[in-house]
């Protein structure tokens, strides 16, 4: 019995060049557009680094060391001259522990801009979050099409991108749930319901146990997620089904043809794999690309002004440099991301023709 998964790679990378090529501005940035939102753009957006011991800095281990000529202050005028100082300064010298020379109006201001900046990055999270169930659809009716409209295709699917919000936010709540009844039956079977029975001997005891857990419930989800990504939503789009509709449909052709829908669950991965390699190696390029203009043109700036103005300015070009670098990215990322949805798409219609959601494009490829 032949592997679909196996014929139709060559077919997806085929399915590829017809949609992306001759070059079309328009089509490719539209695609990149598109694409961002559905995690194919934005290299680095990721990456959180933590800055450790800040709030030592100026105490033991900060400048001097623990033991050294910065570690300790000492006074070393008698109590009666600090008290003839004017008021102010005597102020700043008999008040230990308060800065000096910062207004609590100022610190009061840069506590409600770090608030304000978390929270617009908290909300612009959110939304990237939502907008990606929406953009699903617009990358898909721009596959099945092989045109893109993002205005239309969104104002057409917005009630099947809520349907697979919804349904996204059930599954991770479910598998919480499964994660949570699974502790709980774990703290009251194995270690008696008592708090004081939680020790590092009891965790090692049974860290076997979470990394088998964690695994199945990890994999699990993340089978049902991507098969409704990949399979779903191709059903959803062409064939307006919702997402429960839809995942009834895979399950019947899933349980008559299992060897094919694991074969592509192997080989998917294998390709997301060499995709992923060769994604980091383009983004790596980009980024040097990107990062010697724009970052030597900051430090140019910085170091002509040495000012206020001179820090902005960089900081205006440093920003430009970011966004130009996820503009690359998300284009990089385009013929990568076209080809895996078309790969599973053509492997579902050949598994099942009834659930073909590409009947021209595979006709066409194929013709050729």
């Amino acid at each position: 019995m032949a592997l679909h998964a196996v014929d139709d790679i060559d077919d997806a990378i085929d399915a590829t060049k017809s949609f992306l090529f001759p070059f079309e501005k328009g089509t490719w940035l539209r695609m990149a557009f598109v694409v961002f939102f559905i995690g194919g753009g934005g290299v680095g957006l990721n990456n959180v680094q933590s800055v450790s011991n800040f709030g030592d800095f100026g105490g033991p281990g900060g400048p001097g060391g623990p033991s050294g000529p910065g570690s300790e202050f000492q006074l070393a005028a008698p109590l009666e001259t600090v008290a003839s100082l004017p008021g102010d300064l005597a102020l700043q010298f008999s008040e230990p522990g308060v800065p000096s020379g910062v207004p609590d109006e100022i610190l009061a201001g840069a506590g409600l801009l770090v608030f304000a900046v978390i929270g617009l990055v908290v909300l612009l999270a959110l939304a990237y979050g939502v907008l990606s169930n929406f953009m699903e659809f617009v990358l898909t009716q721009a596959l099945i099409g092989r045109e893109i409209h993002v205005r239309q295709y969104f104002s057409e699917h917005v009630g099947n991108g809520l349907r697979l919000l919804l349904f996204r936010l059930a599954l991770g709540l479910v598998w919480l749930g499964i994660a949570l009844v699974i502790g709980g039956a774990v703290f009251f079977l194995a270690l008696g319901g008592e708090a004081a029975n939680v020790g590092t001997s009891s965790i090692l005891a049974l860290s076997g146990l979470f990394i088998v857990v964690f695994a199945v419930l990890a994999i699990s989800y993340g089978i049902v997620f991507g098969f409704t990504t990949v399979f779903v939503v191709p059903l959803m789009t062409a064939d307006n089904d919702g997402v429960l509709s839809g995942w009834a449909r895979l399950w019947g052709s899933i349980k008559s043809a299992p060897k094919q829908y694991l074969a592509y669950l192997f080989f998917s991965i294998v390709l997301q794999i060499g995709v992923g390699i060769i994604s980091a190696i383009l983004g790596i390029v980009a980024l040097l690309v990107v990062a010697i203009p724009f970052g030597g043109g900051a430090v140019a700036l910085y170091l002509a002004l040495q000012n206020t103005a001179g820090v902005v300015a960089a900081g205006v070009v440093g920003l430009l440099g970011l966004l130009v670098l996820i503009a690359v990215s998300a284009l990089i990322q385009v013929p990568l991301t076209t080809f895996l949805r078309y790969y599973a798409m053509l492997v579902l219609g050949d598994i099942d023709a009834d659930m073909d959601p590409i009947p021209e494009v595979r006709s066409d490829i194929r013709a050729e």
